[in-house]
């Protein structure tokens, strides 16, 4: 109920108001079922920390506008026919929500992990003749784009031929199209955690059964990963690095012990290197997991979007060829090709003589950033912990307990959008972790870090127990 209603505390007029609108809107959208029974007035008053005169008021204004009904001795119910309306579980977590609902000027976001700014890059020219040609009219994606992603992954010792690369509308698709290639309903599929969340509602929709693995600094623990690869998953799901939240990369002997275990057990995989180009980690670049095993089912996935900024959601996948051939026709049911316009600025951008200056530029900047937001945290925020990542977008924030979705709350009535571990695992593992983006600029996160200690430190969110009014209410 309270992901359904995501950041619903944003916007004006009284509180009981706005929580009606939250209500009727997870309504609409399907999020809450018709003739779904609602948590209690007390219970729902607990669960997004406000007095229960607010959640009564809130239920009397959708009593009267026909969104709800009380059954005595029964409960509160979303009216209707529970037949009626959309299958629910098909729209994400809250942070699928917020990128949706878009930004606005009150709210700080922490949460999505994206590159908003494209500032550091060089200015690029797409001729319609790029994008005119036949040839590139093809869900396999642009030729040269193809040929310019199979030299880029044979230079970090993958070798690659165009022949092995499908052009996808970011990795998301990627990754959704990879799934859709291995999994029916039911199938296992073995995924890190914490993880990257849109692989979560991938594979969701596909159906599958997630068995998580935990990850420490060296990436995907090998103990629990060997016990979940014997019983013989439908696919393996593993972010190499930069890992997402956490921001390490998984080991080079990890790697070598993971691929001999799918080889021995034939175990499909999707390696996820989209972060790969947000590295400023000391270490040389660790070749992919999947050039240990050139040959065997794997798919590659990859993204400009993070490359480059978030507005160019232009991917890719690499495997080999059979698989690959199968990757274009599943992919052609979703949208028959990626814009031609887009990949020919990917490929631009990718050929510019200042490419590699301009990545590099845009790391030392967002390294900045990382150690500020460290920083920042350390001093306002003493009892968190965390450490500066290798690369990636986020920070993966401990707090001194599992108050992280109750904290979540009163961040948002402060003004900052934080992630929590709901998105980003099926485990209840994580409920002390904040996932915290430090891709704004250095004045907004440290706006950010002053609202978040205001919104600690007005709360009681220690101890659940003895509950004092969190500030802002």
């Amino acid at each position: 109920m309270v992901d359904a209603l995501g950041g619903w505390t944003t916007g004006s007029g009284p509180l009981y108001r706005l929580l009606a609108r939250a209500v009727t809107a997870a309504v609409e959208r399907g999020d809450l079922d018709r003739g779904a029974r609602l948590p209690s007035e007390r219970s729902l008053a607990a669960a997004v920390d406000v007095s229960r005169g607010v959640v009564v008021a809130a239920y009397d204004e959708l009593v009267a506008d026909g969104t709800i009904e009380r059954r005595q001795g029964s409960g509160t119910f979303v009216a209707g026919s529970p037949e009626v309306g959309l299958p629910p579980g098909r729209e994400g977590s809250a942070l699928f929500g917020r990128l949706v609902e878009g930004r606005t000027d009150a709210v700080i976001d922490l949460s999505i992990s994206v590159l908003h700014e494209a500032r550091w890059l060089p200015d690029v020219t797409v001729r319609a003749a790029d994008v005119a040609d036949p040839a590139a009219d093809s869900p396999w994606g642009i030729p040269a784009l193809r040929e310019r992603v199979a030299r880029g992954l044979s230079a970090v010792g993958l070798p690659t031929g165009a022949e092995q690369v499908v052009i996808t509308t970011g990795a998301q698709q990627g990754i959704s199209i990879a799934a859709g290639c291995w999994v029916r309903p039911g199938d296992a599929v073995v995924v890190d955690d914490p993880t990257y969340p849109g692989v979560l509602s991938a594979l969701a929709a596909a159906g599958a059964v997630v068995r998580p693995v935990p990850v420490d600094r060296d990436g995907i623990v090998l103990a629990e990963m060997e016990a979940a690869l014997a019983d013989r998953p439908a696919l393996v799901y593993l972010q190499t690095g930069p890992h997402s939240p956490t921001g390490t990369h998984l080991s080079r002997h990890r790697r070598a012990v993971i691929a001999r275990w799918l080889v021995e057990r034939r175990v499909p995989l999707i390696e996820d290197v989209a972060l790969e180009s947000v590295d400023w980690s000391a270490t040389p670049p660790l070749r992919p997991l999947a050039a240990h095993i050139p040959d065997h089912p794997a798919a590659v996935v990859g993204s400009f979007s993070k490359q480059f900024w978030a507005g160019l959601r232009v991917g890719f996948v690499r495997a080999p060829g059979p698989v690959a051939a199968r990757l274009v026709r599943v992919k052609a049911t979703h949208d028959l090709g990626s814009s031609t316009v887009s990949q020919a600025m990917a490929l631009a951008l990718l050929e510019h003589p200042g490419h590699s200056r301009a990545l590099a530029r845009r790391n030392r900047v967002l390294a900045r950033r990382a150690d500020l937001l460290v920083a920042l945290l350390a001093e306002a925020l003493p009892d968190w912990r965390c450490s500066a990542p290798d690369g990636g977008l986020s920070l993966w924030v401990q707090l001194p307990g599992p108050v992280a979705a109750r904290f979540a709350d009163a961040a948002l009535r402060h003004g900052v959008a934080v992630a929590t571990a709901d998105g980003l695992s099926v485990t209840g593992r994580h409920r002390d972790r904040l996932r915290l983006t430090f891709a704004l600029p250095e004045p907004d996160l440290r706006e950010a870090v002053a609202r978040l200690a205001t919104a600690w430190n007005g709360a009681d969110v220690s101890a659940p127990g003895r509950r004092r009014p969190l500030a802002g209410r």
